[in-house]
């Protein structure tokens, strides 16, 4: 992470507890543009995971054109959007919540119907 960026971001919050937020985009915060992916190439990503789609030699060239290409962008954004929509959203019982986002469960199926009864008896007892 860029030096001086870190050194902004621990001003701003200064410890773990803190209510305090920071713009995503330090470029333009308040406009959807391709500034963020600029961001990401001076080492300026606020998510480790976002800053990795510039450090993964896998995914440098998207980050690149994208930065340098605020048309590209918004093409491409238009089509990811698209395909969001279509996606036919699992729920219940049908779905899966991965133990490892980057793979399927092998064994066991987490369904989302556990997961909402786990939390329901971990607050229940809490309150």
């Amino acid at each position: 992470m860029d030096k001086t960026f870190a050194n902004n971001l621990k001003r701003s919050c200064p410890t773990a507890d803190s209510n305090n937020t920071v713009n995503m985009d330090i470029r333009s915060p308040n406009v959807f543009d391709n500034k963020y992916y600029v961001d990401l190439m001076n080492r300026q990503g606020l998510f480790t995971s976002d800053q990795d789609l510039y450090t993964d030699r896998r995914t440098r060239g998207i980050v690149t054109s994208f930065a340098v290409n605020q048309s590209l962008f918004f093409e491409k954004f238009v089509i990811g959007m698209i395909k969001m929509g279509q996606l036919n959203v699992l729920t219940g019982g049908q779905g899966e919540i991965r133990n490892r986002c980057d793979r399927r469960n092998k064994d066991k199926k987490v369904d989302i119907a556990t997961v909402v009864e786990e939390l329901e008896e971990t607050f229940s007892a809490l309150f």
